[in-house]
């Protein structure tokens, strides 16, 4: 066996002192930054290198809790559930003004064709539904410190602002100009220096240094 495989051999075993969702979701992230500090030819982690892991995982087992968010991943989580409740009151409005106006008609016009209105008001319910449970999902996700979240938003962001065009009526427009708004700022915030660090596995930054100040051995 080599002296990599036995290197990263012992520091798998180091990372049983890590809760076990910590080792699913992050585990193969802290072997790699551990390995790739390490020189040549070093077959066991160095002593401070296991002292410091040993002290973080036990750390994580006594505080399970999720770390304190940097205050920018706060204030867009904040901005999240605000999106939440101007979409609430957008689809809100949106119904009331479907059947006052579609009331009269008896149908409306959805994707290209005259629809009945129970039809209509379903779809927008439904839309709406979804939206809210987007701006709601992201909140909690990205609360938590998930990066995939941050990722996420950033893409429905990006898909929000392709749709930007689309919205007809003055109503219509005004709320989705705001909720653009609270997007755009919701991401500009997740992707600030100290909502980047949040968002870094916990951990992994200090794993990373102890293992670039750890005794090198050939």
């Amino acid at each position: 066996m080599s002296d990599q495989a036995k290197l990263e051999r012992r520091y798998r075993r180091l990372l049983a002192w890590y809760p076990a969702l910590f080792r699913r979701e992050h585990g193969e992230e802290l072997i790699a930054v551990v390995m790739a500090c390490s020189p040549d030819g070093q077959s066991r982690p160095g002593l401070a290198a296991s002292a410091d892991l040993i002290r973080s995982g036990l750390w994580m087992r006594l505080r399970p809790s999720v770390p304190r968010s940097a205050p920018t991943v706060a204030a867009a989580v904040r901005l999240m559930y605000a999106g939440a409740a101007v979409t609430t009151i957008g689809l809100i409005i949106a119904i009331l003004s479907v059947v006052f106006v579609g009331g009269r008609a008896g149908s409306l016009r959805l994707l290209g064709h005259s629809q009945p209105l129970p039809v209509v008001i379903a779809v927008g319910i439904m839309v709406g539904l979804v939206l809210i449970g987007l701006w709601l999902w992201m909140a909690r996700a990205n609360s938590q410190g998930r990066n995939w979240a941050r990722i996420l938003s950033t893409v429905l962001f990006g898909l929000a602002t392709l749709h930007l065009s689309g919205w007809t009526g003055v109503a219509q427009v005004v709320f989705a100009v705001v909720t653009w708004l609270l997007g755009l700022a919701v991401v500009w915030l997740l992707w600030r220096p100290t909502s980047t660090a949040f968002f870094k596995p916990p951990g992994l930054t200090q794993a990373g240094h102890s293992a670039e100040a750890s005794p090198r051995s050939d």
